[in-house]
Parts: C-alpha cells; sequence; structure tokens
C-alpha cells in the first residue's frame, strides 16, 4: 500500500475545490491589500512629513496669518502661491525668549517655466542668514550658490543639472537637484533672493505678466530654536509678539495631514474589517460543509491508516496555503495600487507621500501577513477537529448515503 502524503492529500483537495479556493483566496487578498493600503498611506504620509520639515532644516515656519493655509499647501502639496509681508516681523521674532535665529524666505508662484508645463513654486532664500539650504550646499556642491544659479526639487523633470531653466524671462542654471521628500519641497525651486530681485525688475520689460514685488517684502520666517527650547512655548510667545502671523510647526502640519487621511484610512480599515466579520464565519461554514461532503473520502483515509493528526493537520494547512496566496496577492496588489496611483492619491487626497523605509514596510507587511494567516487558521480549526475525530466506519457510511 502507498505511503499516504501530505502532498497528495492537499494537492487533490485544492484540485477539486478550485471555485471554492478562489473565493477564499480573494477574500483574504481584499483584507491583506486594504489594511496594507492603509498601512502604507499612514507611515507615508508620516514619513513625508519629516522628511520635508527636515528639508526646511526649521523648528518652526512663520507666515502671514491670512496665508497660513497657503503655507501648509506650498509644503504638504506643493501648490504655488504667493504672497508677502513686511521684514519687520523678524525683528519681533529675535526678540522672543528661545528663538536662537531667524532667515527669510520669499515664495513666488511661476505661471510656466521650460521645465514644467504647470505653475511652479519658487523659495528664494537669503544666502547670508539662510541656514537650511545652505548646509544641503556645503555638503552636495560643497560651494555656495552662484549668480543665477538654482536647486531643483525632485520632482522638476525635464531639466538637468547644468542645463538652463528660464524663470519669468529670466534664465537661470541648474545647480543641483535635492533628495525626494514626498511634500511640496520636492515641486519647488530654490533661488537666491539676489538673483529673485533682478528676475522681479526683469520681469517688468521680459514677462507678459510681471511679478509685484517691493524691496523689503517677504513671504515667510524659518525660525531655529535654542537647544532645550520649548516648540510649543516659543509657538505661543511669538503670537503673542506678532499677532498678525500664524506659526507652523511638524505637529501642526501632521495634524492636519492626519485630517486628510482620516476618512480614507478609516474606510479601509472598515472595508476589511467588515470583510473579515463577513467571510471568517462564511469560510468556517463552508469548511465544515466541505468536510461533511468528504466524509467518505476521509473515512476511507482513517480506514488505509490515516491518523487523527494527519487528517487534522492536512485540512489545518489547506486553509494556512489558501490564506498564504491570498495574503501575497493582496501584498502585490496593495504596493502595485500606492505605487501606480501614487500621485492620483496624493492629489485627490491633498497629502504628502513617501516610502517608508525598507525595514518599516516589512515590518507592518509581517504582522498584517501573520494576522491573515492566523485567520485562516481560525476559520479552518473548527472543520478540521471534527473531520479528524470523525469515526471512519460511520464517515464512510454517512458518505454513502
Amino acid at each position: 500500500m502507498a505511503k499516504l502524503s501530505y502532498g497528495q492529500f492537499l494537492w487533490r483537495n485544492l484540485k477539486r475545490r478550485s471555485f471554492r479556493n478562489v473565493a477564499t483566496v480573494l477574500t483574504f487578498a481584499v483584507v491583506v491589500c486594504s489594511v496594507l493600503i492603509a498601512s502604507f498611506l499612514t507611515e507615508g504620509t508620516s514619513n513625508s512629513t519629516r522628511a520635508g520639515m527636515t528639508r526646511l532644516g526649521a523648528d518652526l515656519l512663520v507666515v502671514p496669518q491670512e496665508y497660513a493655509s497657503n503655507a501648509d499647501a506650498i509644503i504638504i502639496t506643493g501648490k504655488p502661491s504667493t504672497f508677502f509681508m513686511n521684514t519687520t516681523e523678524m525683528t519681533k521674532l529675535q526678540a522672543v525668549p528661545g528663538v536662537q535665529r531667524v532667515a527669510p524666505q520669499t515664495f513666488i508662484a511661476t505661471l510656466s517655466a521650460s521645465c514644467c508645463a504647470l505653475p511652479t513654486q519658487l523659495i528664494a532664500f537669503n544666502s547670508t542668514m539662510d541656514f537650511t539650504v545652505t548646509p544641503w550646499l556645503d555638503q552636495e556642491l560643497g560651494r555656495p550658490l552662484e549668480k543665477d544659479e538654482v536647486i531643483l526639487g525632485y520632482q522638476i523633470k525635464g531639466t538637468d543639472v547644468g542645463q538652463p531653466i528660464i524663470f519669468y524671462g529670466h534664465q537661470f542654471k541648474v545647480a543641483g537637484i535635492l533628495q525626494p521628500t514626498g511634500t511640496g519641497v520636492d515641486q519647488s525651486v530654490f533661488v537666491r533672493d539676489s538673483d529673485a530681485i533682478v528676475m522681479a525688475r526683469e520681469s517688468v520689460k521680459v514677462a507678459w505678466q510681471p511679478i509685484e514685488m517691493n524691496p523689503g517684502q517677504i513671504s515667510a520666517i524659518l525660525v531655529q530654536l535654542e537647544p532645550g527650547a520649548d516648540v510649543q512655548q516659543v509657538s505661543a510667545d511669538i503670537a503673542a509678539a506678532a499677532p498678525e502671523v500664524s506659526v507652523i510647526t511638524s505637529n501642526h502640519l501632521a495634524r492636519k495631514i492626519d485630517a486628510q487621511l482620516a476618512s480614507t484610512v478609516g474606510a479601509l480599515y472598515l472595508t476589511a474589517g467588515a470583510v473579515t466579520l463577513i467571510s471568517l464565519p462564511l469560510i468556517a461554514t463552508v469548511s465544515t460543509l466541505v468536510v461533511n461532503e468528504r466524509r467518505r473520502e476521509i473515512g476511507l483515509y482513517r480506514m488505509m491508516g490515516a491518523k487523527k493528526g494527519f487528517v487534522f493537520n492536512a485540512l489545518l494547512a489547506e486553509a494556512l496555503i489558501l490564506a498564504m496566496v491570498g495574503a501575497l496577492i493582496g501584498l502585490v496588489s496593495a504596493a502595485a495600487i500606492v505605487i501606480i496611483f501614487n500621485n492620483t492619491i496624493t492629489v485627490s487626497l491633498g497629502i504628502p507621500f513617501l516610502w517608508p523605509g525598507l525595514d518599516a514596510v516589512l515590518l507592518q507587511t509581517w504582522w498584517v501577513m501573520l494576522l491573515t494567516v492566523l485567520l485562516g487558521a481560525l476559520s479552518a480549526l473548527y472543520p478540521a477537529m471534527m473531520a479528524a475525530r470523525s469515526d471512519p466506519y460511520e464517515s464512510i457510511r454517512a458518505g454513502q448515503k
């Protein structure tokens, strides 16, 4: 008599019930795909916010109160905007306890450029006071930015290092390209404020729509705090010293992004939860029916020498295989959806996104896959126990009716 093997037993069972198996696999795939997409988006937006604020290199960003939402949009999604305030606000901020130093930036939205079909955000920085772009220049270029040179965000396509690029009729040269952050910084162009002033002056003659920018105007003030200074306390002190400004912190951006993402993530988790609650008892019921249909077959295996543990383990292994296949399909689907529709998701939801590190992705995937396998085992546990405990002779008789 040929020796019974798990492989033969499993293969026969999986092959003979293809419709039931496909439905089970797809159920697990939907659960895993929904949970992983929600997890990837949550971790990706958090990762992007941290990277974006790190790229800004400041603890606080101070902007005119009426343009706080514009500044949020510039940082989060890169939506171009132009607004100004007076440089006198810097003096008020420098006197606030806990403020170590400040640096101005000017935001100018372009209408078009040689690199882009859509408007682009120019960010002009003061090369003398700056403490955000300058460290990157020292590390990557080994020199300061020269006259009419610009630094491109990662998503500014169509122009490479050393090539010319034109804004408001003024020609610049690309000196470098920043690393991705997943935020609006990737869609921005950094330029020296002295060059931006010349560009604005020339735009009256060479651009069909000139820049209306007067001397002494800036858009934002970057604030670096003293070591150990409390961010919330300094923010409150700045608001008291300059009531007409708004203070943006990384926590503020994170809360705003979380609010924009909450409904989508909630819907994904709700979908996964609903599918799980509906599918688990359904899969268990179907498995029980299948076991009842196979009572004669199982009885024959038992009569041929198969132990209770063999039957139990084989049926449980079948459920685990289906759960694992479904989990793998869900994993691949989730990654493909987020990768392919990355821009669509970020634009429609108004959120930044930067893929989490490999360790974070592997950790999230591990927990979701483990949970799925456990759910698969749980759904098949009772049918497998019922089949293993059945009397071989009674099973054969019942299967003949």
